[in-house]
């Protein structure tokens, strides 16, 4: 899977939402990932219906009853668990193992740098957290995060770094949505859109978000917003499938 925006660039995205949450996102076009072709669904809902997490209300109420089409790849969360594991190897193991090793590699420097748009700043707190926590700390932060709906999908929030020296769930919270990203390794880049979380590849950010969402939830790849603008073309037969079913 690519690297998913490191760059500030908005045109049209592809959102990967775990419980309504969006982890990460991918602009013109989309890795299908753990995802297959018989998981789209072509869902319809009202305006007033939208995820808040990624796009905003019309301005007027008026609208809200107006119809909006979603195109989805959707599965369960206990689904996308068992392909994480069945075709990957992505599993808790996984996830501890990539926790360690991210820990390891920022614990060298007492006060790692990190990018903050184009500017290098040394953020010892980072250091610091890490020292002073386990996965299930983050774990727990990860699910209060997802539960908030507090997101950089929409308008790249960015809470002040905590300063320690301990750091509560709120703490590690709000270094999951900052929007800061190691300048100290290559390989601690992220390749999803929580940039705070310690992991580097988004695969095992699903992992840790399937730990902390019920079995039921509904996990999706949303590309309406490249449907809808043709950048991707990967609907049309359900789109002519339904089409034809209205009239006859």
């Amino acid at each position: 899977m690519k690297r998913i925006l490191i760059h500030a660039t908005m045109t049209f995205r592809a959102y990967y939402m775990f419980d309504g949450y969006p982890a990460a996102w991918e602009e013109d076009n989309y890795d299908r990932w753990f995802f297959s072709r018989d998981d789209r669904i072509i869902r319809r809902r009202t305006k007033g219906e939208r995820n808040l997490t990624v796009h905003d209300l019309p301005g007027n109420p008026w609208e809200w009853d107006e119809p909006e089409t979603d195109y989805l790849y959707r599965t369960t969360a206990d689904e996308l668990r068992r392909r994480l594991n069945r075709t990957g190897g992505y599993d808790r193991r996984a996830l501890e193992a990539e926790f360690k090793r991210y820990k390891l590699k920022i614990a060298r420097y007492d006060a790692p740098p990190f990018y903050v748009g184009e500017h290098r700043v040394d953020v010892p707190q980072r250091t610091n957290a890490l020292r002073a926590t386990t996965l299930d700390d983050w774990l727990l932060a990860l699910q209060e995060v997802v539960t908030s709906g507090a997101s950089r999908a929409k308008r790249g929030i960015s809470p002040p770094t905590p300063a320690g020296p301990t750091f509560d769930t709120k703490a590690l919270a709000d270094i999951i949505l900052t929007d800061q990203y190691p300048a100290c390794d290559a390989d601690l880049i992220p390749w999803h859109g929580m940039w705070g979380f310690p992991c580097s590849r988004f695969d095992h950010l699903a992992v840790a978000l399937l730990e902390v969402i019920p079995g039921d939830a509904e996990c999706v790849l949303n590309v309406t917003e490249l449907v809808e603008n043709d950048r991707v073309y990967c609907f049309e037969d359900l789109m002519l499938a339904n089409e034809g079913s209205a009239l006859a």
